[in-house]
This record gives structure tokens, C-alpha cells and sequence, in this order.
């Protein structure tokens, strides 16, 4: 119990750190990944059992009932598409996994100091991490787990690497069907693009999931709710339900309160034997278009 107090204590204190930042650059990390967590507005750190858990918290990993592979394509803003693959391979008392994230956004225009109507060719911009995640229960409802990212950057003819750690921790029976999770993402520098490093964005997640007592409406809905901060004086609130409507689809939806650019998502999924395919529709205000996300995991 005591290493369970430590681990708490520890993690609120990195929690503060966080807080307490002021952060800019790499936004690509800040792009949630899973068709449906983003069905559920993001409100995933207390959900999250899969090779997902990779992004938004590693000791979901040790929450894992068998070996999984998440993969997903974001059809994002502007022509941006992101690419995102986790692989568990190992579940039980010891749990790893690996990640790749992956943004390309081509036809970047080119000018030069003439500043002339036509551009002088285009360019491509490239943001990808991978990730090695390791994570173990601690007793009977506890699990701590940790990412190590090497991150990458390109823009033109110019790159920047850099090295970050996520940690998560998770407690189930907080009370019956309740769940907590905590996590904190980017901890960790990059090396300097031309002259100067980009920041990495601080990010600290924490929040519940609930299933719903079965008695009560004849199926098991599950709700989450997720506190997110990303050190930019800003406190996000994103709330989720994913509600299985018949044996094998769910249907979901979520709403962010105090976002940027969204607030209402929408999705469902559908599973068959060892395979599960979600989608995820992620509209944005003023006149920023909309996200299409197609996720697809196998269990193994």
C-alpha cells in the first residue's frame, strides 16, 4: 500500500509541473488517436484496455484481457492525414506494447521575399513519434505505466529530434464499476530546428468511467468523464457514453466543454469475433470543415 501512496503522491506532483507550464509547438500531440475515443469526446483516460492506451495512458495496457493492434487514419483539417498504429504484445503481469504516430501535410506553398502571387514550388511538413510502453498492475486494483518517445520533425529542408515520456496511472473500484485513470503526456525536449527547440505541450489528463448497473435499463452503457489540460491556462471538460444498442454495435457520442475549435462527436462500432471497426465523425466550428477517423483493432 505504501508503494501505491507513492505512486499517487509522485504523480500529483508531476501533475502541478504540468500545470504550471506554459506550451507551445508539436501540436500533432495534442491529436487524439482511436475512432472511439474520439466517438466519446476524448474522455478516455479511465477507459482506455487496448493497444490505444499507448496515447492516452499506458497503464490502461496492464487493464488489457489479451494481446490487441490498434490502427487508425484521421482524415483531419485542411488535407492533413494522420496515421497511427499500436501494437500490444505482451498482457498480464507484465504488459508491452509499441506505437507509431504519423502527420504528413503535403503542398505547403513556397515564397520567397517577393512575395509574388504565384508560389515558387510547394513542400511538405512531417511530425511522427515512436513509442515503446511498458506497464504492470500494483496489487489488486492498481497499474502504472510509462511511454518512451522519440519524437521527429521536418519542415522543408529542416529537422529536429527529441526524446519524451508519458506515465499513467489507473485504479479500478474506486466504487463499484468506477474507474479513475491520470496521465501526463510530453515530458521531455526537443533538439533545436535551426535556432530554436520547439516546446512540447504538456498535457495532463484525469478522469471516471462508469458502467451502468444492467438492472437499471437492460443494457450497460458506459460513461466517462475526462478533466484535460494542456498548461495554456485552459481546463477542458470532455464527457463520453458508449451505448451497446444491439450485440455486436455500439453506438457513441461525447461533447468537449471549453474547446478550441469542437464540441458534439458522434460514432458507433461495430465487433465480430476477434475484430472491432469504429468511426468517429469530429465536426469544428467556424467554418474549419470536419474530421472523418476510421479505427480498426484485432485481439489476439
Amino acid at each position: 500500500m505504501n508503494k501505491q501512496v507513492l505512486c499517487v503522491v509522485l504523480f500529483l506532483l508531476m501533475a502541478g509541473m504540468a500545470a504550471a507550464a506554459e506550451n507551445s509547438g508539436l501540436t500533432f500531440l495534442k491529436i487524439g488517436i482511436d475512432a472511439r475515443a474520439a466517438a466519446m469526446g476524448e474522455a478516455y483516460s479511465a477507459v482506455c484496455n487496448d493497444a490505444a492506451a499507448t496515447y492516452w495512458n499506458p497503464a490502461g495496457l496492464a487493464r488489457a484481457g489479451t494481446n490487441s493492434i490498434v490502427l487508425m487514419h484521421n482524415s483531419w483539417l485542411q488535407d492533413i492525414n494522420q496515421e497511427f498504429l499500436a501494437v500490444q504484445l505482451f498482457h498480464g503481469k507484465h504488459n508491452l506494447a509499441f506505437a507509431v504516430n504519423l502527420i504528413q501535410i503535403n503542398g505547403i506553398q513556397l515564397r520567397d521575399e517577393r512575395a509574388t502571387e504565384n508560389p515558387i514550388g510547394t513542400s511538405s511538413a512531417t511530425n511522427m513519434y515512436l513509442g515503446l510502453n511498458y506497464a504492470a498492475p500494483l496489487g489488486q486494483d492498481w497499474s502504472v505505466g510509462g511511454q518512451l518517445k522519440y519524437l521527429y520533425e521536418k519542415y522543408y529542408l529542416t529537422w529536429a529530434e527529441g526524446i519524451a515520456v508519458d506515465l499513467g496511472l489507473r485504479k479500478k473500484n474506486v466504487l463499484p464499476e468506477l474507474e479513475w485513470g491520470l496521465s501526463i503526456q510530453n515530458l521531455g525536449k526537443m533538439n533545436k530546428l535551426r535556432s530554436q527547440a520547439s516546446p512540447l505541450p504538456l498535457i495532463l489528463r484525469t478522469g471516471v468511467s462508469y458502467v451502468l448497473p444492467e438492472k437499471i435499463i437492460r443494457i450497460k452503457p458506459l460513461a466517462a468523464a475526462d478533466l484535460y489540460y494542456t498548461g495554456n491556462n485552459r481546463l477542458q471538460l470532455n464527457l463520453g457514453v458508449d451505448v451497446p444498442v444491439l450485440q455486436n454495435i455500439s453506438l457513441r457520442g461525447g461533447y468537449s466543454l471549453g474547446a478550441d475549435s469542437h464540441g458534439l462527436t458522434a460514432g458507433f462500432g461495430i465487433g465480430y469475433w476477434k475484430i472491432n471497426v469504429a468511426y468517429a465523425f469530429v465536426p469544428y466550428q467556424y467554418d474549419l470543415g470536419y474530421s472523418h477517423r476510421f479505427s480498426f483493432a484485432i485481439y489476439f
